[in-house]
């Protein structure tokens, strides 16, 4: 009778310890945490609008949801240490295109935030120029300036990407240019 023996593996992977565990991508903890300053839900590492919004993705939900634990968003973090990720300076655009740009970004933003809860402007500056928004996601701008370029025909767009470990994106919207 043989018997197979394997040789044993000389690659090693490093064990986690810990405080490595409970990071973003670690355990999760058992229930649900909720962000006292926006008021979205954490549940399976996954940020929600709402407990029912939770309860509809899951597929036997119970009957309440309790929360247990109160923790702050990433994107709530981001704007109380004022910190972005994404950044649109909307340049020389005339004054009859204010209002119609204003709800424009408004409902950008709106839709953005159904889709996750996480997308969110942070600030809309006015500058000499122009105006300088900041969002939480990088990818939020580069849509934010794609969507306002279809709007309107008269725009021209640059993007800029930081070099690593930062990830800011830097958006430039010129009107008048065709």
């Amino acid at each position: 009778m043989a018997r197979i023996f394997r040789k044993p593996s000389s690659i090693k992977l490093p064990q986690r310890d810990r405080e490595a565990q409970r990071e973003e991508y670690g355990r999760e903890g058992a229930g649900i945490s909720e962000c006292p300053d926006c008021g979205n839900v954490k549940f399976r590492k996954r940020w929600y609008r709402s407990a029912s919004a939770v309860k509809s993705h899951l597929k036997n939900p119970p009957l309440k949801i309790k929360v247990s634990r109160k923790e702050r968003c990433p994107a709530c973090t981001m704007i109380k240490e004022r910190v972005f990720e994404g950044e649109v300076f909307i340049d020389d655009f005339l004054k009859e295109h204010r209002k119609v740009l204003l709800n424009l970004i408004k409902n950008f933003e709106k839709e953005a935030l159904k889709r996750d809860p996480q997308d969110r402007i942070i600030t809309l500056e006015k500058t000499q120029a122009g105006w300088r928004i900041t969002t939480t996601e990088n990818q939020l701008a580069d849509r934010l300036a794609k969507k306002i370029k279809g709007a309107f025909n008269t725009v021209k767009i640059s993007f800029s990407h930081s070099k690593e470990p930062f990830e800011v994106d830097r958006v430039h919207v010129v009107f008048g240019v065709k």
